[in-house]
C-alpha cells in the first residue's frame, strides 16, 4: 500500500504510510479473548463515543461482539466526565468537545479489570485546500485527491487523513508525519485504489491532527503489510496506547472536513 507526499516546491514525491481502519483485524488464538477499545474525542461540538468489544476466535474474523456494562470515564484538568452506554458496547458523550493543548485520560472499568489510556490533543493545523488532478500509475492516468496545509515550523505534528467517495469511505486511511515538511506548505497526495473516481463524484477529505502515540497506533497498523490489516501476513497487533493488554486506541484529535466535485 502506497501514499505520496509532494513537497511545494519540490517535485520530489516522497512515500507515506498508508492504512485502513474501517476494520481493526486482531491477530488472536483461537483460545485467546480481549478487550478491543476505540475511543474517540474530536474539537467538534457534538456526540463522543468510545466503543467497547471483544476479540472472538480467530476462526470468526472479523466478529466483534460489544461490551456492555463497562464504567467508562474521560478526565482532564477541568473534571471527570461519564459516559453512557446508548448502545450495546456504544458508550457515548453529548454536547461537548476537546480543547487543544489538553490531555484526556480515559478510564473503562469493566469486572474487576482497569483500563487507561492518555492523549493529548494537538493544535489544529488548518486544512487551506483539497483539489483533484491527474497522476500517472504505470501507462494510466488516474485522478487523484491532493490536501494543501501550511505544517507549523515550532511544533512536531502528526496527521491521519479520511476519504469519502458520495459518502462511503475509501479503504485507505493516509497517516502521516512532518519529518520531511516542517515548517512548509504541503501538497499531500492521496493516493487510493480502492474507488476509481468519475466526473460527478463528490469527494470529502477529513483531516485529522493526531498525537505521537496514535501515529504510532496507525503506523504500526500500516507496517502490517498487504493492504492493510485485513491483509497481514504478520501475526502482530499495532501498539496500543491503552494500558492493561487491551486493543485499540484511545485519539483525542482536531479534525476538519472539506469537499470537491470531481470534473
Amino acid at each position: 500500500m502506497r501514499r505520496y507526499l509532494l513537497l511545494i516546491p519540490a517535485s520530489i514525491l516522497h512515500m507515506a504510510i498508508a492504512s485502513c481502519q474501517r476494520v481493526i483485524d486482531i491477530k488472536i488464538g483461537n483460545n485467546d479473548e480481549k478487550i478491543v477499545i476505540e475511543g474517540k474525542l474530536t474539537n467538534v461540538a457534538g456526540v463522543q463515543t468510545i466503543t467497547i468489544s471483544k476479540t472472538v476466535a480467530y476462526d470468526d474474523a472479523n466478529v466483534y461482539p460489544p461490551v456492555t456494562g463497562a464504567a467508562v470515564t474521560v478526565a482532564s484538568t477541568t473534571g471527570t466526565t461519564t459516559f453512557k452506554e446508548t448502545q450495546p458496547g456504544q458508550y457515548t458523550l453529548a454536547n461537548t468537545r476537546g480543547r487543544s493543548g489538553t490531555a484526556y485520560t480515559m478510564t473503562v472499568k469493566l469486572g474487576d479489570k482497569t483500563y487507561t489510556a492518555t492523549s493529548v490533543m494537538p493544535n489544529q493545523v488548518t486544512l487551506d485546500s483539497i483539489n483533484i488532478s491527474g497522476l500517472a500509475v504505470g501507462k494510466k492516468t488516474v485522478k487523484t485527491v491532493s490536501a494543501f496545509y501550511h505544517d507549523p515550523p515550532d511544533a512536531v505534528n502528526q496527521y491521519n487523513f479520511l476519504m469519502f467517495v458520495n459518502g462511503v469511505q475509501v479503504k485507505q486511511v493516509f497517516t502521516i508525519n512532518d519529518n520531511l515538511s516542517n515548517g512548509r506548505i504541503v501538497n499531500s497526495t492521496l493516493y487510493q485504489y480502492d474507488i476509481e473516481l468519475k466526473t460527478g463524484d463528490k469527494v470529502e477529505v477529513e483531516m485529522q491532527c493526531i498525537d505521537k502515540n496514535v501515529y504510532n497506533y496507525w503506523y504500526n497498523l500500516g507496517q502490517q503489510g498487504g493492504n492493510g490489516p485485513a491483509n497481514s501476513a504478520t501475526p502482530s497487533n499495532p501498539t496500543s496506547n491503552i494500558s492493561n493488554g487491551a486493543l485499540g486506541y484511545f485519539s483525542a484529535y482536531t479534525v476538519q472536513r472539506k469537499s470537491i466535485m470531481v470534473l
